[in-house]
């Protein structure tokens, strides 16, 4: 009934919330000395341009147009099932210019192949197994659609990707946009069997190390072949005495300040993309960043 329904939300327990007005306060709680629940040491980030977006891989977002959604719900099987079959194009076109794949074995090669009545698609919560995690991590990093969330060992990094992905969508700025860092208490995860917390060696992406990088690997949507509500990784816990989640926002209108910050800090496009590539992220955030100024006007937000 409608009263328990109210209990029961009472009971949840949503993350910390931590809101900050400017990009040098922000910059001071993301200090190692800082003590949110006894040091920042023990916690991994992840950096988003916009605060309303949920903690979902990139194989939930409906933006991948994959066939297995159905009115904001996802089928457990056919989730797994399209899943594997990606990966193994994935080495397919590997194996074709001739990279290695990590872990490579007949084993992992067969768990890829998608047949439909497989024990993954009866079963989805066996999927994935840990030899392929490497796989989908090495996918993950050169834009495949996997289940994996990527995070950060390092604070600031997290702060530049926040403020570089808020600039890149500067156009859609409101008054009310923020940015988001999301902050997860690693020493918690023993408690909560749903997140798994994968570290994949640097050489499976050259882009690892230098972001110090690493992976939550969203738990499986159910285990029966039906459709399930699509959750963010925080809505897993909300029902947990203790929830690992800490939320830290600022005004989208702080991103090329905070942007400056992480550049005077060697936190910028070309040092957490070692390449090329990199150089460019770090031109196009300074393009983004001068160009933003246009719409805080427009919105007297600035």
């Amino acid at each position: 009934n409608g009263f328990l329904a109210r209990m029961l939300k009472m009971a949840l327990k949503d993350p910390e919330e931590f809101t900050y007005e400017t990009a040098e306060q922000l910059w001071l709680a993301l200090s190692p000395t800082n003590q949110f629940r006894g040091g920042l040491e023990n916690f991994v980030y992840r950096g988003q341009g916009d605060s309303t977006l949920p903690l979902l891989p990139t194989l939930l977002r409906s933006t991948n147009r994959l066939p297995i959604f159905q009115d904001q719900m996802v089928h457990a099987g056919d989730m797994v099932f399209h899943e594997r079959a990606i990966l193994k194009r994935f080495v397919k076109h590997c194996d074709a210019v001739g990279l290695p794949i990590p872990h490579d074995s007949s084993e992992l090669r067969a768990s890829l192949d998608a047949k439909r009545g497989s024990s993954f698609d009866k079963h989805p919560s066996l999927w994935p197994l840990p030899a392929a995690l490497n796989l989908i991590a090495m996918a993950q990093h050169h834009g495949v659609p996997t289940r994996l969330l990527d995070w950060t060992t390092k604070a600031y990094t997290a702060a530049y990707f926040a403020a570089s992905s808020a600039l890149n969508r500067f156009d859609r700025w409101t008054p009310e946009s923020k940015l988001i860092i999301w902050a997860l208490d690693r020493l918690s995860l023993d408690i909560h069997p749903d997140i798994v917390l994968h570290y994949s060696p640097g050489s499976t992406s050259p882009h690892l190390a230098a972001q110090g990088g690493l992976f939550t690997v969203h738990p499986s949507v159910g285990p029966e072949l039906r459709f399930y509500p699509i959750r963010g990784l925080d809505e897993h816990l909300r029902d947990v005495d203790y929830n690992p989640f800490i939320k830290m926002t600022l005004p989208v209108n702080q991103a090329p300040e905070l942007l400056r910050l992480c550049s005077i800090a060697g936190f910028n496009g070309a040092n957490v993309y070692p390449t090329a590539d990199g150089a460019g992220r770090a031109v196009l955030d300074d393009i983004n960043s001068f160009a933003a100024y246009t719409v805080l006007e427009t919105f007297d937000i600035k």
